[in-house]
């Protein structure tokens, strides 16, 4: 071989070498991928969600409240605390998930007209999240605030309920009915009540913003002089004479000038005169500052809240409140079978809707005009659902012949998520009311494991990892059998079905999901969980 061939053969071995280096350095510190990785999989197999297909979703605006983006889980930081958090570490028995529009003074920066920066103030909404619950033990009533950041806490109202098993809310949370067991009697107890704010004692505006001059002198005065002295910018003096808590009564040059500081503050035509657009302004401040003061009062009370109500008759199989909170209904026992009422909570008048010699009932008060009725649920017994209307009492059979029926109807009627034992295992479904078709699930769940979003879209349910035996729901009713769910959303439009959490592998949690609520917003998920009875949250929307 001569020297010309070797020296060829030896640069070939050696680009050889490199090129078997090079993928076997790829090869070995590749990130071995996850069983999340580039999928989101369905707990049990009857198929899957690529991130292909989830991001095609969101693309046709089929976005799921909640659901875990890509971008979340590459920028964690965005997330303050983590979404799941444990509200009560007590029994809970009932809740209502909270929402509210509150009134927040924000700095507003602006260009005026000669270019020049200015900086004043402006009043915006400001959304906020709570739930409201009361304890198992004495039912007692509780709030708490929610935000990213923390959970602010406190008790409303002490109570005395003995062992108050079963609260139930009505949507704005300020009524309430609880059932609990009469241990002498043997039958169920049940009580009405409403829970009011005690009211804020506002003193009207101590400033009078009546038009003033130069050199006058007036008691009257001292009252403006303190109203511009409560803002920096429009303060008349930092010491001495007309400083805070030495006002005067004289109308001074400062007096004139913090006029015109108030003006320019508020974009208001500047000449130092309290004219209408001046004194109206002045004037709402004024009365926003004295609502301040009298809630900082209110802060400091030891009871904010009063409950007054009455007891309702015995042996009550189910209650509930209408959306607009102002009727309940109820099954009552008798001898005859159960008797459906409705009943005016302000005025105590009562309309029998129903009758029916069978006494085992469940009832959801869906939609103002419906009231879902279902019979209670067991496995081997087949399960029917009528649709009630409230107003004339008709009804028309639903669902029938399904056993194990649990149903959960839609806010608006249109539609009934319900889940059933069938070949020995569960099937969830969705029975569209208006044209009888039925869509299942792939997802296996009870229907009291989910809930609605308020505007019918979206479906939140918690779902089990596994399920051991057929006797579902009566193993689970009775206790007999516990189950670790994860969180699962699914759109109604399109039945896609999207993994939000799995909590026992995120937060190393086993939670048995029941009980499950939704704010108006899509903000938080509320839920108890059956092992503990304590109450849970979990924020859908990463910003709320």
């Amino acid at each position: 071989m001569n020297a010309s061939l070797r020296k060829i053969l030896l640069g070939l071995g050696v680009l050889l070498l490199i090129f078997v280096i090079f993928w076997g350095i790829l090869f070995f510190t590749q990130k071995p991928k996850e069983e999340s990785d580039g999928k989101v999989l369905n707990l049990f197999p009857f198929g899957e969600i690529s991130l292909s297909q989830k991001d095609k979703a969101n693309e046709e605006g089929d976005i799921i409240p909640g659901q875990t983006t890509e971008d979340n889980e590459k920028n964690p930081s965005q997330i303050q605390t983590p979404r799941l958090r444990q509200l009560t570490d007590f029994p809970t028995a009932g809740f209502a998930p909270l929402t509210r529009v509150e009134k927040k003074e924000v700095p507003d920066i602006f260009v005026d007209e000669n270019g020049e920066v200015q900086e004043t103030t402006k009043i915006v909404d400001v959304l906020k999240y709570a739930v409201r619950y009361t304890d198992i033990e004495s039912g007692s009533i509780y709030e708490a605030k929610l935000s990213p950041e923390d959970i602010e806490a406190e008790m409303l109202v002490d109570n005395f309920i003995p062992n108050a098993e079963y609260a139930y809310f009505n949507n704005d949370g300020d009524i309430v009915v609880y059932q609990y067991w009469n241990i002498e009697e043997h039958v169920p107890e049940s009580y009405i009540a409403r829970i009011k704010k005690i009211e804020l004692s506002i003193d009207p505006c101590p400033s009078d913003f009546s038009p003033v001059e130069l050199g006058e002198d007036d008691p009257k005065i001292i009252g403006l002089h303190k109203f511009l002295n409560r803002d920096p910018k429009t303060q008349l003096a930092r010491s001495g004479v007309n400083s805070p808590g030495n006002e005067s009564s004289l109308v001074s040059e400062a007096t004139i000038t913090a006029i015109k500081n108030f003006q320019s503050l508020y974009q208001i035509d500047i000449d130092g005169k309290i004219g209408p657009a001046t004194k109206a302004k002045m004037v709402e401040l004024c009365d926003a500052q004295q609502l301040q003061l009298a809630e900082e009062k209110f802060e400091k009370l030891d009871k904010k809240y009063s409950l007054n109500g009455l007891f309702l008759p015995q042996n009550l199989i189910s209650i509930n409140l209408d959306p607009s909170g102002k009727n309940f209904f109820f099954l009552q026992k008798d001898n005859q079978g159960v008797s459906g009422i409705i009943q005016d909570i302000a005025k105590g008048d009562q309309k029998l809707i129903f009758e029916s010699p069978f006494t085992e009932w469940t009832s959801e008060w869906n939609n103002q005009l419906s009231i879902e009725l279902s019979t209670k649920p067991s496995y081997a017994v087949p399960g029917f659902s009528f649709a009630l209307k409230s107003d004339t009492g008709e009804y028309s059979k639903v669902l029938d012949k399904k056993n194990g029926l649990i149903t959960l109807a839609s806010p608006d009627n249109t539609k009934i998520l319900f889940s059933e034992t069938q070949n020995n295992r569960i099937r969830t479904g969705v029975l569209d009311k208006e044209t009888g078709k039925t869509q299942y699930l792939t997802l296996q769940t009870l229907a009291d494991k989910c809930v609605w979003s308020k505007e019918s879209l979206y479906i939140y349910c918690g779902v089990p990892l596994s399920l051991v035996g057929n006797e579902y729901p009566d193993l689970w009713y009775q206790g007999l059998q516990s189950f670790t769910d994860s969180l699962w959303g699914i759109s109604v439009e399109s039945f896609k079905e999207v993994q939000i959490s799995n909590l026992s592998r995120e937060y190393e949690v086993n939670l048995d999901i029941e009980k499950m609520g939704i704010d108006e917003r899509n903000g938080y998920l509320y839920f108890i969980d059956k092992n503990t009875e304590f109450l849970w949250s979990y924020r859908l929307d990463a910003s709320s």
